[in-house]
């Protein structure tokens, strides 16, 4: 049975056909211009409209999308990142003169969510955060010390933290000075009678009767001039022991007794915590050798350590409140007593005192506190006690305005009378309080700075090749000379 394609189409027939295809994909061809005579279009039939596009991109910029490098007038690649340039069309206007500007439709504020606030003169206040220990208020704190060389004889309080009590006795020291001094005092009391001797040398007190008050002894009198000269030798001798470091009772003793020994009792001059003992029995010590250290415990002071950056807000009699991890949950108050005048170079910082009366006696020294000061900021970094209105006011803006890269500060401000154009502008600040910056230089009362969206501004301006919180008109400068040497 012979095949059905060979019964449909006989053999010439199928050449007859294949024949046809070939000469109708000829003809396609030629039709085409696929032929030998087909050209490409003539440069000289571009339109016009492309002879402006080559203009505008040979004036163009390229930047790159990842802000790596300034505005480029080459293209090529980035040579940090490796992507290539991308042109930015109206380079011209980068170079513009004056502070960059931008203008928004509304949809595109509403999109970037820009938010404006009005410049202003007010009042701020900021928190400084430190950390210190606390310690004993110098201003109450005694050191006794040997007022007379001598040997220590006996001891009476025999370790630190021990209390001590105002006029109770701590040590007894041995003198030979002192021993000299009382034989003085006894042989000048050989020439007076007793007891004016004790009553010259003694000043009269409100315990004496109006009549001694009024008329003093008949032997003061009728004194002889070696009773006079004795007068005043006992007198001077006093004052001699009293140098030594005896008080008046203690004179006034050794004259009723009359005998000398050279053993003078030291007593405490205040009540409270003995905080350093250097009292040995049998020890030999000099004139201002420190013995004993007391301290009044109801007095303490907190050693606060604040950084250089926080020093334009500290100042006397400002309100601080601590804490320590003894109590938890408590504030304490104090107030700044103290600012040292020394900085430390290592730590970069400088003491402040704060003080804190302690009736109930609870903190101990060397315990850690975390603390912070309050304080009001007036105008020109100079502290004022009440600072009113007026030029007397600081100028802030809130925090979130500015973009900071370094030693610059650029915020963006709506241009007034121009509805969705912002302008960009370099501002000098001051310090920071809380949620507001000190302006010192760059805005004026009223200016609306942009607080919420302004990253996005100052991105559109990058992309502009306009000066901008990254790229400055100086750098642009360099940039583009560097191009040209290369």
């Amino acid at each position: 049975m012979k095949n059905f394609s060979e019964k449909r189409f006989p053999e010439g027939s199928r050449a007859t056909l294949l024949a046809l295809v070939i000469l109708a994909f000829a003809v396609g061809y030629w039709i085409r211009g696929g032929g030998p005579q087909a050209q490409p279009p003539l440069a000289l039939n571009r339109p016009v409209e492309d002879d402006a596009a080559l203009k505008t991109t040979k004036s163009s910029l390229y930047v790159c999308s990842m802000m790596c490098i300034p505005p480029r007038e080459n293209p090529g690649e980035c040579p940090i990142c490796g992507m290539d340039l991308i042109a930015v069309s109206g380079g011209d206007a980068g170079r513009d003169e004056g502070p960059p500007r931008l203008k928004l439709s509304p949809e595109a504020i509403k999109l970037s969510e820009i938010q404006v606030a009005r410049v202003e003169r007010k009042l701020v206040s900021a928190e400084i955060r430190a950390f210190g220990r606390i310690e004993y208020d110098p201003a109450h704190i005694s050191y006794v010390t040997a007022s007379m060389p001598g040997v220590i004889d006996r001891i009476y309080v025999k370790r630190a933290g021990a209390t001590a009590r105002w006029g109770e006795p701590l040590f007894d020291i041995y003198s030979p000075d002192l021993y000299q001094t009382e034989q003085e005092l006894v042989e000048a009391m050989k020439f007076v009678p007793s007891f004016y001797t004790f009553h010259a040398a003694r000043p009269y007190t409100a315990r004496d009767t109006p009549v001694q008050l009024r008329k003093p002894p008949k032997t003061a009198r009728e004194e002889s001039p070696e009773v006079k000269t004795a007068r005043q030798k006992v007198a001077a001798v006093r004052h001699k022991l009293h140098i030594l470091g005896l008080t008046k009772k203690d004179i006034d003793e050794f004259m009723k007794r009359g005998e000398p020994r050279g053993i003078a009792t030291v007593t405490a001059p205040r009540t409270g915590y003995v905080i350093e003992q250097n009292a040995f029995q049998g020890t030999y010590v000099n004139t201002g050798t420190p013995i004993f250290t007391i301290a009044d415990p109801r007095y303490i002071w907190v050693r606060l350590d604040v950084y250089e950056s926080d020093f334009a807000w500290v100042r006397l009699g400002q309100e601080a409140e601590f804490r320590t991890e003894a109590y938890p949950g408590e504030t304490f108050k104090g107030k700044v007593v103290f600012i040292d005048p020394l900085f430390d170079s290592k730590t970069r910082t400088f003491k402040v005192g704060v003080i804190c009366p302690d009736k109930k006696m609870r903190f101990k020294p060397e315990m850690i506190v975390r603390a912070v000061i309050f304080a009001e900021f007036p105008a020109y970094g100079r502290f004022s006690r009440a600072p009113t209105s007026g030029e007397n006011t600081p100028l802030v803006i809130p925090a979130s305005a500015p973009l900071i890269t370094g030693k610059r500060a650029v915020v963006y401000i709506a241009v007034p009378g121009e509805k969705g154009v912002y302008e960009g502008r370099e501002v000098v600040l001051g310090p920071r309080a809380k949620d507001h910056y000190i302006v010192r230089e760059g805005l004026d009362e009223g200016d609306l700075v942009v607080v919420n969206g302004n990253f996005k501004i100052d991105s559109a301006v990058q992309i502009l090749a306009k000066p901008s919180m990254m790229n400055t008109t100086e750098n642009r400068a360099n940039s583009m000379r560097d191009d040209k040497d290369g």
